[in-house]
């Protein structure tokens, strides 16, 4: 399984993303996408966060499937257009910067 960033540009405005953007997402995948979980970070600074988790094990094509799952929910909630899709993007991670000492995994 894969984590996807979905990073998103909010309208001028300041609008809020809205409060059911995780369920919009679930509600457009398809067997196909392998969706296993979708989590919606609306105060994430400087930009918001969808994450999506997808039963996938290449990151080129867990990437292109959540960018095609923001699409589509743009497509059936027009409004969202006003979020620009920044990036959609696995986020590496270096382990050695998880552990509290700073030491190798």
């Amino acid at each position: 399984m894969l984590l996807v960033h979905l990073t998103l540009d909010p309208p001028a405005g300041g609008e809020s993303l809205p409060h059911d953007t995780g369920s919009l997402i679930r509600a457009c995948a398809t067997r196909e996408d392998g969706l296993e979980h979708v989590s919606v970070h609306a105060a994430a600074t400087p930009w918001p966060v969808v994450g999506v988790f997808l039963g996938r094990t290449d990151l080129a094509s867990a990437e292109a499937t959540a960018e095609r799952l923001w699409r589509r929910a743009v497509a059936r909630r027009p409004r969202l257009a006003a979020w620009r899709l920044r990036r959609a993007e696995v986020p590496l991670l270096r382990p050695e910067l998880l552990r509290p000492d700073g030491g190798e995994t």
